[in-house]
This record gives structure tokens, sequence and C-alpha cells, in this order.
């Protein structure tokens, strides 16, 4: 079982017609009207619902910031690659799929799946070795963004992607020291972006696969950006270029 908290997480939940919390646990003494609408949510689908002292909500959710209240959950329930080509966004000009080659904190997993949710990305694909999977950090980070993007969890990053290249998406991978500038790419048809490790950027293999390589201009001053903050700046720009060409 895994655990998930905070309001917005447990609230998207609920929402699901597959919801698959097992249980919500509440802390003594919480009141408020989103925790009334979690309650309410799970009463219409029988899941039962526990009180416990805060402290124990500290122990089993590993923070102090769950705004108390969780819910117990099987483990994350990954998609495969098609899943996530077939998840284009109705309002979308484009494909667009983000891969993560490498990230290991998992909050800056769920920032990217939240900003990708945010501007229309089929999905985001996460190798399984080496880095961070959808665990209950990510999934609060997402805001409940993980609960309605489909997050693909692959063997080979670079068998993907050339899976990807062969069904017609042209690679843009970030580089802080090579590539264009951000802001001289079109993004026209169908995109996959990659977004490298925190620490090293992309490993040397994925970087191959990439049809082109663009990095963020600065004012020089700043020599990276965080993985999040890159993520959600790139993704706004394709977002924006995309719409502009359909418009």
């Amino acid at each position: 079982m895994e655990t998930v908290y905070g309001i917005n997480p447990l609230l998207t939940l609920l929402s699901r017609p597959d919801c698959p919390l097992e249980r919500v646990v509440i802390a003594d003494g919480r009141t408020g009207p989103a925790l009334q609408k979690i309650i309410a949510a799970a009463r219409q689908k029988n899941i039962p619902l526990d009180y416990r002292s805060r402290t124990e909500l500290d122990r089993l959710t590993g923070h102090t910031r769950h705004q108390g209240v969780a819910g117990l959950q099987k483990s994350f329930a990954y998609a495969d690659l098609d899943d996530v080509v077939r998840n284009r966004h109705p309002s979308a000009a484009a494909d667009l799929i983000v891969v993560l080659d490498g990230i290991v904190d998992p909050q800056n997993l769920g920032s990217v799946i939240r900003s990708a949710q945010g501007f229309g990305a089929n999905g985001v694909v996460v190798p399984k070795d080496r880095a961070a999977g959808v665990t209950p950090a990510a999934l609060k980070a997402s805001a409940g963004s993980a609960g309605k993007l489909p997050v693909a969890r692959v063997t080979n990053v670079v068998s993907a992607l050339k899976d990807l290249k062969e069904r017609g998406f042209w690679v843009y991978g970030t580089d802080v020291r090579q590539g264009q500038s951000l802001r001289q790419m079109d993004f026209s048809g169908p995109v996959v972006l990659i977004m490298g490790g925190e620490s090293s950027g992309m490993r040397p293999l994925v970087k191959k696969q990439c049809d082109y390589l663009i990095n963020i201009p600065t004012t020089g001053e700043l020599e990276s950006l965080n993985v999040s903050v890159a993520a959600g700046i790139v993704l706004f720009e394709i977002f924006i270029k995309h719409a502009i060409a359909d418009a």
C-alpha cells in the first residue's frame, strides 16, 4: 500500500470513477469545507474513514505537511507508452510527450507532471531504474495531476525514444551549454521533450537520440535552473507556439 496525502491529491483521486483509495485517514480535530468534501466523497464510494492523532498521521505519511488527511491506496498504476501516445489532449494543437532522464527528486518529478498536465501534454515517461517513481511525495507535489495524466515507466529510455521517433515525433533535449535558444525553436509537429537529471543532465546515449538540443536563455549570471522550473518554462513555450501555429 502507498500513502497519498494532502487535500488536492485526495480530492482528485476521489473524483475518479476508478478511485484507488482503500481508506481515508483524518487527523483528530481536523475540520473545514475541503475536508467535508473528502468525507462526503469517501462515504459515497464506501471508502472507510479512520480518525487518528496528528502524530500518527505524521508517522504514516513521513511528513508534517499532510494537511491533516491522507489516503491508503494500492501502488501507483503506471501506464504503457502506447497509453501516453494515445492520450492527446483534445484542445492541444499537436502531440507532446515529456521524457525524464534520471530525475531523482520525487518533488521535482511531481512538479514536472503538474506542468505537463497544465500545458496539455499527452503524458510523462520515466525510467524504471535510477530515477524517482511516482511516490507519495511526487503525488503531493503534482497537486493531483499524477492522477489525471498517464505516467509510463520504461525499461530503456533510448528504445522508447526510437519508438516515438518511428511514430513521427521530433525529439528535443534540453542542455545548459549546447543547442539553440528556446526562443528560436518553432516546435512544429509532434514533440518529445527530454529533461535530464538534476546533477548531470541527459545521458550521452539519450542525447544522441535528440533531433534538436535547446537551452533556456538567461542573463548569464545563473548557471542553471531547477529542472522543474526549466520544464515549466519550456512547456509553456511549446504550448504558446503550438497555439499560435493552430490559430
